[in-house]
Parts: C-alpha cells; structure tokens; sequence
C-alpha cells in the first residue's frame, strides 16, 4: 500500500459501492452529453464565425441557431456535473482529494473560469450581432475557458491515478501549483474527449435542423455541417483513440490485449461502434432524407461504453490501492427510497425539458 494514499473514509456510505457506480456512469453520461454539445457546439461555432464565405445570410443564421443553444447548454453542463463529481469523491475520495490539493490554484481556477465562460456566452447569444468583429472573440473566450476547465479536469483524473508521484511533487513545491503536463496519458486522454465533443455536437446540430420546418436551405446547411464535422472529427478521434491505448501504462494497456475480457471486449466494442457511426453518419450525408435516429443511438450508445472504457483505466491504474469493497457500508433504505424517486423526477423533468426546448419554434 503506498503510504501516501489516504485510507477509505471511516463514515459509512448509504449503499453498496456498485450502486454509486452505477449512478456515476449514469449521471456522467447525462454530463458528457450536455458537455459534448457546448464544448463542441462552441467549436463550431467558433469556426463559423472566423470562416466567413459563401450565402451570408444563410452563414448568419447558422450563427444564430447555434448562438441560442448555447446558454441553455452551458447551465446543463455545470448543473449535471456535480452528481458524478461526487459519486467520484465518495468512490474514490482519497485519490481525488489528494490530486486535487496538489494542483490546488490551476483546481480553484475553474470556478472563475466557469463565470468568465458564462458571461462570454451570454454576451455572444443575446449582443452578438452589436459586437460585429468582437463577436469572435467573446465566442473565443467563451470556449476557450471551457476546454481549460476540461483540461483541469483531466489534469485532476490523471494526476489521481499516479500515487507514485504525489510525494515527489508535494515535497518539491508544496504551493498546490503542480499540473500532471508530465503524464503521457493526459493529452491523448484529453483531445479524445474534446474531438468526442465536436463529434458529439455535429450529431446534435444534425438533430437540430430537423426543426427547421420552413428554410430548407438552412435545414440542409445544418445538416451538411454538422455531419461534415461529425465525420472529420471522428476519423481524427479514432487515430488519437489508439494514441490514447498506446499511452496507457503497459500493464493496463494489456488489460485492453487480451489481460481482461471485460476491458478487451469494450476496446473491441468500442471499435465496432466507432466504424459503424462513420458508416451511418457516411450514409445520411449522401441521403439526407434518411432517419438520424440510427445514429444518434449509436452515438449514445458509443459514449456508454467510452466511459465504462474510462472505468476499466482508472480500476487498471488504481489496482491494489482502491479498494471498493473495503468501503464501510450502512444501508439507509429510507435515504434510497428518496433518493430513487427524486432521481426518476429529475430525469423526467430534464426530459420533457430537452422535448420543449427542441419543439419550441427557431427565433
């Protein structure tokens, strides 16, 4: 056991650990997929408004369409992190804290960098067309402190899968100033997730035209952008995916080579998926008149297993160290009844959200 890996909690937790693992891949999940589609909503529209070019009334209304979303997007994302951010501290607390003490001021920072992102978006969605050229840069400011706070973020889940580091970086500077640039596993780790973004969101834009029941030329412009970006960014992805494998410390690496069914079957899945959504996504390009609905399923189904992938890393790294099934348990069946019904509320209610705001009528 490394000396520098603090014990489990001695409070009990509610449930069993398999349960607050699976709430944290479902809960993760509902994050990415708000996450996907600001970050690489923001990206696109980014390269809109610096690609300036061809039908401009027809280039302005793709700003517009893309400008609208991207407060609402912005509000989901912050919103539907904080439940996986702490079913992640109840698992796995001692390694999370730990990291993130380490990198203590980059970690705070991502508070101000969340009200600077916001104000910028709000400042682009409801003045962007006063700002003329300004307009770019608040769109660049905007995303530029989200990818940041992601590269916190995976900064923090890298840094807390290397104990053997942490006396070594605490001792030679003990400020909190430490990032992991170090770790082969961080930038693969995070431009898979941000080029999963982009992807993501030109699946959503995709999805979005199919609102636009009165411009058929703006419904195709949405439609052939955002497939256009979902295949381009897809391709790029898988090539980064195997940078990320390669990256992968050698003995987790062949959990994902045949060591573990389980982690083989996923990287062999997860493969499968990834051809076949160029296939679909190839597909509705030609014809667009096809049904997304394949695709977009695919690509929910996709993120699923990226992040029981993610999972596989992070027991492959922590083997030995995390124990979960150490972690005292006492079961609190009236918490849990509570706790179910509200969680069902909630999803309801973001459902029927997502439903409105999809049928309210473009402005």
């Amino acid at each position: 056991m490394n000396p520098y890996v603090p014990t489990p909690d001695v409070l009990p937790i509610p449930a069993t650990a398999p349960l607050f693992e699976a709430l944290l891949h479902l809960t993760f999940l509902v994050h990415l997929l708000f996450m996907n589609a600001l970050l690489g909503g923001g990206a696109i529209l980014l390269g809109s408004l610096f690609a300036r070019g061809g039908d401009r009334e027809l280039h302005e209304a793709v700003i517009e369409r893309i400008s609208k979303l991207l407060p609402t997007l912005f509000a989901g994302t912050v919103t539907f992190g904080v439940a996986p951010l702490l079913f992640m501290q109840t698992l796995y607390g001692g390694f999370f804290y730990t990291s993130s003490i380490l990198m203590g001021w980059p970690w705070f920072a991502t508070v101000p960098l969340l009200i600077v992102g916001y104000s910028a978006i709000y400042l682009n969605s409801f003045r962007g067309r006063r700002l003329g050229g300004g307009r770019r840069w608040a769109a660049a400011v905007a995303i530029g402190c989200v990818a940041l706070v992601g590269f916190a973020f995976s900064n923090n889940t890298t840094l807390m899968l290397t104990p053997e580091k942490w006396s070594r970086l605490y001792f030679a500077s003990p400020g909190g100033l430490h990032l992991n640039l170090g770790e082969a596993l961080l930038w693969p780790r995070f431009l898979h997730m941000a080029l999963g973004a982009v992807a993501v969101a030109g699946i959503m834009l995709a999805l979005l035209a199919r609102r636009e029941r009165t411009d058929a030329r703006l419904r195709e412009a949405l439609t052939r952008r955002g497939l256009d970006v979902f295949l381009a960014a897809t391709v790029v992805n898988i090539m980064i995916g195997f940078w990320y494998l390669l990256a992968l410390r050698e003995d987790v690496s062949r959990l994902f080579m045949g060591g573990s069914g389980h982690a083989t079957g996923l990287l062999g899945l997860g493969t499968a998926l990834s051809l076949v959504l160029l296939l679909l996504a190839w597909r509705v390009r030609v014809v667009p008149a096809r049904s997304l609905k394949p695709l977009a399923w695919s690509t929910l189904l996709t993120l699923a297993v990226m992040i029981l992938m993610r999972d596989a890393v992070r027991k492959g790294y922590l083997a030995g160290l995390a124990n979960l099934h150490e972690i005292p348990v006492r079961t609190q069946t009236l918490n849990l009844v509570i706790f179910a019904v509200l969680l069902v509320a909630g999803i309801t209610t973001v459902v029927w959200m997502v439903r409105r705001l999809l049928a309210a009528p473009s402005r």
